[in-house]
């Protein structure tokens, strides 16, 4: 019974570190390989081997006290990482059902160009922007991001450029276009929309992932935030939500 019941943890466990793996490597050929899916493929790969090898690691846990020492240390820090996404993952998902006031200022988060054309993360964001300034046609919107080393256009530019060709008007759209984090995203926008006589209340459109931390840094900033989620492509949202759970780590560490 008890031989039963380690090889059928032992089939799971690898079941769940193969599938784990593809989840997080999968990003990869869309050019999206970041600190969120570089972590969750080695704890893949440390499932798979922990299946392959749990006979030989059961030895050496019998054998030595350092390495059993090391191997509960291992196993802590794997089921306190698990909890922390679980926990983590519900925040993401808390803020998403708040609703903005009609024509609430639009704020868009700035991600990733390439060259001079939006990321998919970043066009998602802006196809969510372009629904809710069309349903809100008297609200104003903020692009917000810089550009990187390796983008030709400011992460703002990619922003108004996209939602000028589908249709929404050039003046409704005012650009931010020096920030580099979430943290400036909001405070720079937040400036801006004073010297514009904006009202200090926004409508923040990002990932849904996203959302949790870009609200909680809004209202830490006096700014009454509103999620206007948009859906990441499932195909790097394994690389993004790893991210983003390590992020809201260092957030509440050091908020900003």
């Amino acid at each position: 019974m008890k031989k039963g019941i380690v090889i059928l943890s032992r089939s799971v466990i690898l079941a769940v570190g193969i599938a784990g793996l593809i989840w997080f490597l999968i990003p990869v050929k869309w050019n999206v390989w970041n600190i969120g899916n570089e972590l969750g493929t080695v704890v893949c790969v440390m499932l798979v081997a922990g299946a392959l090898f749990y006979n030989r690691i059961l030895c050496a846990v019998r054998k030595s006290k350092a390495f059993r020492i090391c191997w509960t240390i291992v196993l802590v820090l794997l089921c306190t990482g698990v909890a922390w996404g679980i926990a983590m993952t519900g925040c993401m998902l808390s803020v998403c059902a708040s609703v903005p006031p009609e024509n609430t200022t639009a704020v868009v988060l700035g991600s990733m160009v390439h060259g001079s054309a939006p990321s998919a993360d970043l066009q998602v964001r802006i196809d969510r922007a372009e629904v809710y300034l069309k349903e809100n046609p008297s609200a104003m919107c903020i692009a917000s991001g810089g550009q990187g080393e390796d983008e030709n256009v400011s992460e703002a530019s990619a922003i108004k450029t996209a939602l000028v060709s589908a249709g929404i008007e050039p003046e409704r759209i005012l650009t931010e276009d020096a920030s580099r984090s979430t943290q400036e995203n909001l405070q720079n926008s937040l400036q801006l929309a004073r010297k514009s006589g904006l009202a200090e209340s926004f409508a923040v459109v990002t990932d849904d992932y996203h959302e949790f931390r870009a609200c909680s840094i809004a209202r830490s900033l006096g700014i009454t935030a509103y999620a206007v989620p948009a859906g990441t492509p499932w195909y790097i949202f394994s690389a993004c939500w790893a991210r983003e759970v390590l992020a809201l780590a260092k957030y509440f560490v050091i908020p900003g």
